[in-house]
């Protein structure tokens, strides 16, 4: 099945090595939100603003949430491999309170069924330090934007997460070992060295991994593949971490596939994919 549409040909061009400007954005429309978003500081976390994260998908498994993700094309939901290995079958876009029954929440959800799943072919479920923990799901149809349901920005050629001392986590996931909650949490984390990661986890870590904590503050079971952003310019909010691997206690650290390490992995993915 070919779908076409305007990323195909701007894909085409990273793929080419074609470069605009400082920055090649991977979807131009991606990252802002009607109203900025406040920094609050998931466990630990605060209700996230509803319009503050367009990008934030519940990933379904026959019915029940069994992980989360990023729009980050019209067409293409960015994961952990762990959540892509759990079979989706549908993502939800446009959710902020899972409880809300409303006209006004109804209306501003979409839920689309999965159409493929794409996993690093050297991530290895048994791996004990989640290497290559990221996937891909292409959706079934294309969503249409709004306020509630927008791409983040993935840069193809900066990394405008290298040098960021603090991040932004989102999630569903459970809080302080409770059930999983209802509204989209939100947690500020700051980066922990990789020596201090090792040392805290008792499992080596490489460049293409971002270690965070939060002051007992951070994801927990539920939010494998939530992600974790940073701010960048013109108001634009980027893309930078999956959720992949913690401590049992869900509130020390933190370890994040570091998207930016796997950029020529996702263009590549998309673009083969969207030639199938």
């Amino acid at each position: 099945m070919k779908i076409f549409t305007a990323e195909i040909a701007l894909l085409a061009c990273l793929v080419l090595g074609a470069r605009k400007g400082s920055s090649s954005l991977l979807t131009e429309d991606c990252g802002i939100t009607k109203h900025p978003s406040r920094v609050r500081r998931v466990v630990g976390g605060e209700d996230a603003d509803r319009l503050a994260n367009p990008w934030m998908a519940l990933v379904l498994g026959q019915g029940e949430s069994i992980c989360a993700g990023s729009l980050i094309t019209h067409l293409f939901v960015l994961t952990s491999a762990t959540c892509v290995t759990s079979s989706p079958k549908q993502v939800v876009l446009g959710e902020h309170d899972r409880n809300c029954t409303s006209a006004d929440c109804m209306s501003s959800r979409q839920v689309i069924d999965v159409d493929s799943r794409f996993i690093h072919d050297q991530f290895r479920m048994t791996s004990v330090n989640k290497k290559y923990d990221i996937g891909l799901i292409r959706l079934a149809r294309e969503v249409l934007t709004s306020d509630y349901v927008r791409p983040i920005c993935l840069s193809v050629d900066l990394r405008v997460g290298r040098f960021a001392r603090f991040y932004t986590a989102t999630g569903w996931g459970r809080t302080y070992l409770s059930d999983t909650i209802k509204i989209l949490q939100k947690v500020t984390l700051r980066k922990i060295g990789r020596t201090s990661c090792t040392d805290r986890l008792g499992i080596k870590l490489d460049a293409s991994q971002i270690c965070v904590g939060g002051f007992g503050r951070g994801p927990c079971s539920g939010d494998s593949g939530a992600p974790l952003t940073v701010g960048g310019g013109k108001s634009r909010n980027f893309l930078v971490g999956i959720a992949s691997m913690g401590t049992s206690s869900c509130s020390t650290v933190v370890v994040y596939t570091n998207v930016e390490h796997y950029m020529d992995w996702i263009v590549n993915t998309i673009h083969e994919s969207n030639m199938l």
